[in-house]
């Protein structure tokens, strides 16, 4: 089950929502903005996926009961085709960009769609994953593509949904691609919206494990940019050598053990999925416990002989 929470609004801002996934799901890119889709549902729909366009027409016959007038999907890393696959809506086309670097390419697809379509009516396009964007684009190249392709939706008179999982990036790319939009959506597992923010008794549970102690003193500086170190293998390559524990046998028992005992307590939130990991929202709880074990840890070290 997921949970759907306003971060911010603007009445008179951009038409464009900007949708965070903090969910263990990753069962479906597209669930979320579905289940975000008005009342009044659109009459023309846009959707760019990487590789996933038969999985986004599915969904829709699964999710939407209804045909709109126009449907377009531009497919990332697939050849350039057009399709209607016998599931699809009517006038459904796919048109494939080959080449996921191609970001001007990626925007001149979707332009040809919102180009042909008719001005009357309402239309909403979906862009599944800017985790994929920064892979094939990287970082600055993903927010200029962002920028730009939300241009392209304003000339198309198009209302766009984007989505992005923030336990995969570092912080201020997250703060720079939430700039870019009036309207901050968050999709979270009800389960933790739900849950109460840590006991004493939780927080020493987290610290208990020195791996859990070596893992959350990587995510301590909210500032750090190192987007490794907030991959499993980079916080593995640090807690390792530090317990003098062979680096396989680490990473397996973070991924099967220590991260989603982390995950549940709310104190990280860990991507599975892109085997990433960010601070939770109850992470400050769990700092000051977390630094006085640190501490004395470190003054443990200084006094032996």
């Amino acid at each position: 089950m997921q949970d759907t929470r306003l971060v911010r609004t603007s009445v008179d801002g951009n038409s464009h929502t900007l949708v965070l996934r903090r969910t263990g799901d990753d069962s479906s890119e597209f669930g979320p903005l579905f289940d975000l889709l008005p009342d009044d549902e659109p009459n023309d729909v846009l959707a760019v996926t990487h590789e996933q366009s038969a999985a986004f027409l599915q969904r829709w016959r699964e999710r939407i009961d209804r045909r709109p007038r126009n449907i377009g999907v531009v497919s990332v890393g697939e050849v350039m085709r057009s399709a209607t696959p016998a599931h699809a809506p009517a006038q459904s086309v796919v048109r494939g960009v080959a080449d996921p670097t191609d970001a001007e390419g990626i925007r001149d697809a979707a332009a040809s769609y919102l180009d042909a379509w008719p001005d009357d009516g309402r239309t909403v396009a979906y862009l599944d994953s800017t985790t994929e964007l920064v892979d094939d684009l990287g970082g600055e190249g993903a927010f200029e593509f962002l920028r730009e392709f939300r241009r392209t939706l304003d000339a198309g008179d198009a209302a766009g949904y984007v989505c992005l999982r923030p336990a995969a990036h570092d912080c201020e790319f997250v703060r720079e691609v939430g700039a870019l939009f009036d309207t901050v959506v968050e999709c979270v597992d009800s389960a933790a919206v739900a849950s109460a923010k840590p006991s004493v008794s939780d927080c020493f549970t987290a610290i208990a494990d020195r791996r859990r102690r070596l893992v959350l003193a990587e995510l301590l500086d909210e500032d750090d940019r190192d987007y490794e170190k907030r991959s499993v293998t980079g916080l593995a390559d640090a807690v390792a050598p530090r317990i003098e524990a062979d680096r396989e046998w680490v990473t397996a028992s973070l991924i099967d053990v220590h991260l989603p005992k982390l995950a549940n307590l709310g104190v990280v939130a860990y991507d599975r999925g892109r085997e990433r990991v960010a601070r939770g929202q109850h992470f400050e709880r769990v700092e000051p416990y977390l630094r006085r074990a640190l501490d004395r840890e470190r003054q443990a070290v200084e006094e032996q002989p």
